[in-house]
């Protein structure tokens, strides 16, 4: 191989090297910071800054809306974690069929502020549980020739469903903790958005 290659290689690789080792020394900072706030957020003056948050909110998308309600603790200016409980109404046209379930789930919402006065943030929600299916209408049809009753949906009445739904979303804080927020929703029963109010 030709001297003058070799060199250039070994200064391009040197470079790499110091790259790479001064963006494993940023993570390492970055981790150090995360884990002090959560730290600190847990810690016994952290808690005393503790305060009650709550939402309702109603969500639309493909085959699916329905309300839904946060409890929980704001535990810093960043973190929300609680409970969300929200309905469902589920429609399927070839069924037909209106399927109306009740899901629970732990629930988390991170913020991301945009400004020095809080005004302004990004956010996003995130909930996992289970649901059940507690009421349908439709969802079987008979057989006119041999009378026979056939089911038409992969849903029953009485049915145990995992539960998770993903919203992010821009928020807008008006008085104290009062605010509105929309954004979209991607959950295990609907793709759509979501719009809501929080204190």
């Amino acid at each position: 191989m030709d001297c003058s290659y070799m060199k250039r290689f070994l200064v391009i690789e040197l470079a790499l090297l110091i790259g790479l080792t001064a963006s494993a020394q940023t993570m390492a900072d970055d981790a150090k910071v995360w884990a002090e706030g959560w730290k600190h957020a847990f810690s016994q003056e952290g808690r005393q800054n503790w305060k009650p948050e709550f939402t309702a909110r109603l969500y639309a998308g493909f085959v699916t809306e329905g309300p839904a309600i946060t409890g929980g603790v704001r535990i810093d200016d960043k973190r929300t974690f609680g409970l969300m409980v929200w309905q469902g109404k589920t429609w399927i046209d070839a069924a037909p069929a209106s399927v109306y379930s009740i899901s629970t789930g732990l629930y988390m919402r991170r913020y991301f502020h945009l400004g020095q006065k809080d005004i302004v943030a990004l956010y996003c929600d995130f909930a996992i549980g289970a649901g059940y299916v507690y009421k349908m209408n439709g969802g079987y049809m008979t057989n006119t020739e041999t009378g026979e009753t056939v089911k038409t949906t992969d849903y029953s009445k009485g049915d145990v469903l995992f539960a998770a739904t993903l919203q992010p979303g821009i928020r807008f804080r008006f008085w104290k903790n009062l605010h509105l927020f929309l954004g979209p929703t991607v959950s295990t029963n609907t793709v759509g958005l979501h719009l809501g109010v929080g204190f």
